[in-house]
């Protein structure tokens, strides 16, 4: 493996990552406030944040080796992050009602102890 597998390899990881980072602090947010809409907007934009961080990263290690190299990781990297944003909204929508329902049931488990 040569320097741009390792550099590719780590950009996928680290994109997919922060999909995983940004549903995690959505789905812990949700179930701890009970705030759909703010957590999911907050979530999205940390994965967006990531994201942008990683394309310019991107570009900063691409730019002077090839330009081919460098538009073709820009394309990957903004396919990735379009895919993650619309992954991290489809399963926050999916899992909405459980993770409010979570919320619910904490919330009258601390209120019946008062």
């Amino acid at each position: 493996m040569n320097q741009v597998d390792i550099a590719m390899a780590i950009y996928i990881v680290f994109m997919i990552g922060a999909t995983f980072i940004s549903f995690t602090y959505g789905s812990t947010m949700i179930k701890r406030t009970g705030f759909f809409q703010q957590a999911v907007f907050i979530a999205g934009t940390i994965n967006f944040l990531l994201g942008l961080c990683a394309i310019i990263g991107w570009f900063f290690f691409a730019g002077g080796i090839n330009e081919f190299l460098l538009f073709g990781g820009l394309v990957l990297g903004i396919s990735l992050l379009v895919a993650g944003e619309g992954l991290l909204i489809t399963i926050s929508l999916l899992k909405r009602k459980k993770w409010i329902q979570i919320y619910h049931d904490n919330n009258k488990f601390k209120n019946s102890n008062t």
